[in-house]
């Protein structure tokens, strides 16, 4: 069978809709599972009473107006190992495809912790000031600090400040997974069998480093809000870009992506097949996308969701906070309104990223040069 190589694999337009897909379902889950009514998520613990919930709704004749809500409640967080997996994919299209040196450790980490902290820093303070005015209290300096230094999941994790508000801890997990790329899978991209080998044994190390940890919360959440948990899709991202994709028929690639939604909602609800589940989301998602024709409607809106994706992320807690905090909090159940509420939420949200986007155009971004060195430019 032949196989897809480069950019064949899957072109910039596909790579933005996967993205587009990815921030989809993480800022509209951060919505939906706050709502009171909605089914809870296993993100980073796995609780059965919740997956058997899930599976009554599904099962039982219960699908309501609020499936959506329901959908996206449940599922959305699976946006994240999505975004790792196209972390790795464009690592190596990005320094082993197209780059013409060798990369130095060291400048490679600072390069990419300085673009962290670009994206993240306005963002961040704007978000713990809505915070703060909105009842909750300032976070602790140490807190702040850890945050801005991209360490507060790795430090801070039994705090539940900590982490608050929003997916900033997000930003520290991707700090960790440079500097494992950097360390354990660029040296590797020319060394015969172990080009494979490592991210192998990688998904392996995953896999049974979590699989004891069922009945052992502590721990798990911890490996599930660093490195661990990017282990798996991480590495299968790696994998595509190293060795290409088969080239089947559309049709093949839609009856994948059907089959993926299936087996995504019986991955959910088992402890062992769930610790699957990312590869699950990646195959049925990157059939999707393989699945459909050039001119299909749908790639331009995901597509340019997928542009903004970074900018989505990084401010979509700030109308969140005071929405919940003031008004839906207050409410006892799900409502039709809901819907009214979650579209004004996507209206800020997407203004608020491009308002975001066009303050970064103003600070200067860092450029890693063969040599090593970082310069700033706009």
């Amino acid at each position: 069978m032949e196989l897809l190589k480069g950019n064949n694999i899957l072109s910039r337009v596909q790579c933005d809709v996967l993205r587009g897909i990815a921030i989809t379902g993480i800022f509209l889950h951060n919505f939906c599972h706050w709502l009171k009514g909605a089914n809870e998520e296993n993100e980073y613990l796995f609780n059965q009473e919740r997956a058997d919930n899930m599976w009554n709704y599904w099962t039982s004749g219960n699908i309501d107006q609020f499936f959506p809500i329901q959908f996206f409640s449940f599922f959305g967080h699976y946006g994240v190992p999505l975004f790792l997996f196209l972390s790795g994919f464009g690592l190596v299209m990005k320094y082993e495809k197209a780059s013409g040196g060798h990369l130095k450790a060291l400048s490679f980490v600072g390069y990419h912790w300085l673009k962290l902290f670009r994206l993240m820093i306005l963002g961040y303070l704007l978000s713990i000031l809505v915070y703060a005015l909105c009842g909750f209290g300032f976070h602790p300096w140490n807190e702040i600090l850890a945050q801005l230094a991209m360490v507060v999941n790795a430090v801070f994790i039994n705090s539940g400040s900590a982490l608050s508000p929003g997916p900033y801890w997000f930003f520290g997990l991707m700090f960790e997974v440079y500097i494992l790329y950097i360390v354990f899978l660029y040296p590797t991209r020319n060394k015969g069998c172990w080009r494979w080998l490592v991210p192998v044994l990688l998904i392996v190390l995953a896999f049974s480093l979590q699989l004891p940890l069922q009945q052992h919360s502590t721990v798990l959440n911890y490996f599930r809000y660093n490195v661990v948990v990017a282990l798996m899709p991480l590495s299968v991202g790696i994998m595509l870009a190293r060795y290409g994709l088969p080239q089947v028929p559309r049709w093949c690639w839609a009856l994948i992506a059907f089959l993926g939604l299936g087996l995504l909602a019986v991955f959910s609800m088992d402890y062992v097949l769930w610790l699957w589940s990312p590869l699950v989301v990646i195959v049925g998602a990157v059939a999707f996308v393989k699945s459909l024709p050039s001119g299909a409607a749908i790639l331009k809106p995901m597509a340019w969701m997928g542009m903004m994706s970074s900018f989505i992320f990084v401010v979509h807690s700030i109308p969140r906070i005071p929405m919940f905090k003031f008004w839906l909090w207050k409410q006892p159940a799900l409502m039709t309104s809901y819907y009214l509420w979650l579209l004004a939420y996507i209206v800020l949200t997407l203004l608020l990223a491009w308002l975001y986007k066009k303050y970064l155009t103003l600070i200067p971004s860092p450029r890693l040069h063969n040599d090593g060195s970082i310069t700033f430019s706009k």
